[in-house]
């Protein structure tokens, strides 16, 4: 058993598609963008990986500097972890198949998007907190 990192699966939903991943954190409004080295991190992540696993596939996967590509990752580790996207949790070992495309990429530090500007749009409870007349997405005066 190892402390692994998991998706927030109360508060985050997440989408990844053609390299990019979305995610949205459905308590604070805020939504997020990875692409590249961030969401294939994130691919791994968020099924219950841990760091040291995340790290070790790293060095396989990603063209550069070993110091580079460790700050990078477990920077972008932390980050998620701060922004209450990935929770800690205790995990067995993962399997073997990581699901990362085969071959060698470059590497370039994985960079954390946040985007506050639909908050007040994805804060609406969309079954009671909506204008009668305007309806969603306008948020009721009282």
């Amino acid at each position: 058993m190892g402390v692994g990192v998991s998706a927030n699966q109360t508060h985050v939903v997440h989408e990844t598609i053609d390299g990019e991943t979305i995610l949205i954190h459905l308590g604070t409004g805020t939504y997020y963008s990875l692409d590249g080295v961030g969401s294939e991190a994130w691919q791994l992540l968020a099924t219950g990986r841990t760091l040291a696993s995340l790290l070790a596939l790293a060095r396989d996967r990603y063209l550069g500097d070993p110091l580079e590509i460790e700050l990078g990752l477990s920077g972008l580790v932390q980050e998620l972890i701060r922004e209450e996207l990935l929770v800690e949790n205790d995990v067995g070992e993962r399997p073997d198949d990581c699901g990362l495309p085969a071959g060698q990429v470059e590497f370039a530090v994985p960079v954390l998007q946040a985007y506050t500007d639909m908050q007040e749009f994805m804060l609406v409870d969309p079954l009671h907190e909506v204008d009668e007349v305007g309806g969603w997405p306008h948020a009721s005066a009282g």
